[in-house]
């Protein structure tokens, strides 16, 4: 379960087309998130967002793979938005700090879709291949880490390290903003969690 509460979403629509696909996967995301994916069934995703269910099964022939779907549209439009604030020609500290601003003023903006990549990121629900196409979109910051662990900015440990821990700081720090419990503004809760990915 996760432990954030349900607040008002200010996701954009996920896609810019107004068609049934679009549609299906908005509502999806607003019930995952609300309800969990376990606890959603497609006949209520039909339902809320105005087709039939045979129109959904068209577009999506069972519930994993729309999930599958939420995941690697909402994973393609963070790498997008992340990508965008690389600054090649800054320090590489610079520039990963950049990145992780990037995903966190996106994942304010978007509270919905960060919970739900927050919700289903270790799910055994998403398949491997799956999980490996929505890598693919982040590849060129592999680089970007092994450049910070070369010039001694992180410490040299293993991909998958840095790929949970990186996910637990972040949403943690959404998590933390979202609350508004901490007494902390919302540029301290940033600055105090990104401290803790360097190497002291």
């Amino acid at each position: 379960m996760n432990p954030r509460k349900t607040c008002k979403s200010t996701d954009d629509p996920v896609g810019t087309s107004s068609g049934n696909r679009e549609k299906i996967l908005v509502t999806a995301l607003k019930l995952f998130t609300t309800q969990g994916v376990d606890g959603t069934p497609t006949a209520q995703i039909s339902k809320e967002a105005g087709v039939s269910t045979g129109t959904l099964f068209h577009y999506f022939p069972d519930k994993n793979y729309l999930v599958d779907q939420l995941y690697l549209s909402i994973k393609k439009e963070l790498a997008e938005v992340i990508h965008r604030n690389d600054d090649r020609t800054l320090p590489t500290k610079q520039r990963l700090e950049q990145c992780l601003r990037g995903y966190i003023a996106w994942g304010v903006a978007n509270q919905g879709k960060a919970r739900f990549l927050d919700q289903v990121c270790n799910s055994p629900g998403i398949r491997e291949e799956v999980k490996q196409q929505a890598f693919d979109d982040f590849t060129w910051m592999i680089e970007l880490s092994n450049s910070a662990v070369r010039e001694g900015i992180l410490q040299d440990l293993p991909l998958e390290f840095y790929a949970v821990m990186l996910s637990r700081i972040l949403n943690g720090i959404l998590t933390l903003i979202e609350s508004g419990c901490t007494g902390l503004s919302q540029d301290e809760i940033i600055e105090n969690g990104l401290m803790m990915l360097w190497k002291q």
